[in-house]
């Protein structure tokens, strides 16, 4: 009975849609990286308008002495002035709550916040947000990482642009500083399925919340418009926060931009494996709304491009019989895939050697997924010595 199963599994019919589906998906993913040259703006330079209303800039911060001094000074030194730094200090055993004890005596525009015990429910990032939110008098929010720098006009020409633009929300994409090999890899895959599978004229038009790709590194809301979708309570046990916020200003029907910030916003990402394994896990399995449905059937397509794409090799190598038309189907998948990695390689200034690698890319990342799949299926992540638990009622099918 298993046999008669997997005979008529297995066909080749079978194996040549297949062939196609995943065809159709690489040129899709062609086709968007090839438009999103137009429609995944580089963030524009403006006048500087000083007439805006008071702008809060947030920063929670947890043990980040090595990098926190780089981040406030490229704050104070922004050409638009009229703004108040708000840093909590999220219970550090560290000397983050000295620098920024420091940095609050020398400017007035500078406040420590100190961080209340974390309630229950609640994950640290979130909690540490919510109550900056609370402590800010602008009109305009703008959350930031301890570790993001930011490019002296950053201020002045994100305002004009959430003006002119009348966004809610408007995100950008940062570049992330890496110096381990495999945070160096899951940078170039972060920014393919950017560029290859979001299709940003359709993510700027439609309400749809899935069409939406928000970065923790750079997030300015109008304080209205944050307040109207619940702020950080409304997803206080979500591990990507930034993901969630931008998606519940769509569900709003509120209006969510995203631009191209990678010459002007950096961010330090990872300094050792044991927290890029930590990190990745924590967020990938959460980023598809824990839709187990959703994440095995990405999962199954990134493995397929894997193995597909190459499978005249892998069966060369095992010294395989192969046939003609899974040679002609390989190639097209292999050449749509490459394609596609040559347009993230090329917008983003990538080594030659990228759009080939792809294969062992994908791989890393379907490595990652998985862990991140075993480990909120056991309720048991943890992120900056703090244990985080995946609420069973978020489950989804």
């Amino acid at each position: 009975m298993t046999e008669i199963f997997f005979d008529q599994i297995f066909t080749k019919d079978n194996f040549i849609y297949w062939y196609i589906g995943l065809i159709i998906i690489a040129l899709f993913n062609v086709i968007t990286g090839l438009t999103n040259f137009f429609w995944l703006k580089k963030l524009p330079k403006n006048k500087i308008n000083s007439n805006y209303s008071l702008l809060s800039i947030l920063v929670p911060a947890r043990n980040e002495e090595d990098v926190l001094e780089t981040t406030i000074e490229s704050i104070l030194n922004q050409e638009y002035l009229n703004f108040e730094l708000l840093i909590l200090n999220d219970n550090s055993t560290d000397n983050t709550k000295n620098i920024i004890t420091k940095y609050e005596k020398k400017y007035s525009n500078v406040r420590l916040i100190e961080g209340d015990k974390l309630p229950k429910g609640w994950l640290g990032k979130n909690w540490a947000c919510h109550q900056l939110s609370k402590k800010a008098k602008g009109d305009y929010l703008l959350f930031m990482d301890a570790d993001t720098k930011i490019d002296k006009r950053i201020l002045a020409d994100t305002l004009n642009v959430l003006h002119k633009d009348n966004s809610d929300l408007l995100s950008l994409v940062p570049n992330r500083e890496t110096i381990l090999i495999a945070d160096n890899a899951m940078k170039k895959i972060i920014s393919w399925f950017i560029v290859c599978w979001l299709p940003m004229k359709l993510a700027l038009t439609l309400n749809m919340p899935f069409l939406s790709a928000t970065f923790g590194q750079f997030m300015l809301f109008k304080k209205q418009s944050f307040i109207s979708i619940g702020g950080f309570e409304s997803i206080k046990d979500n591990p990507v926060d930034d993901f969630q916020l931008g998606r519940n200003i769509k569900r709003k029907k509120l209006k969510w931009n995203l631009y191209d910030g990678e010459r002007r916003i950096s961010t330090r990402t990872y300094n050792n494996n044991k927290d890029f394994v930590s990190g990745y896990s924590k967020n990938i399995f959460p980023a598809v709304g824990y839709s187990i449905s959703i994440f095995l059937s990405i999962f199954t397509i990134l493995l397929s491009f894997v193995l597909f794409s190459t499978l005249p090799i892998i069966l060369y190598l095992i010294g395989m019989e192969q046939n003609n038309e899974f040679i002609i189907l390989s190639i097209t998948l292999f050449t749509l895939l490459v394609l596609s990695w040559s347009i993230v390689t090329y917008r983003f200034h990538y080594s030659l050697s990228t759009p080939l690698s792809f294969p062992l890319l994908i791989s890393l990342v379907i490595l990652l997924a998985a862990r991140s799949f075993s480990d909120n299926l056991l309720f048991n992540s943890t992120w900056k010595d703090r244990k985080y638990k995946t609420p069973k009622n978020k489950l989804k099918i």
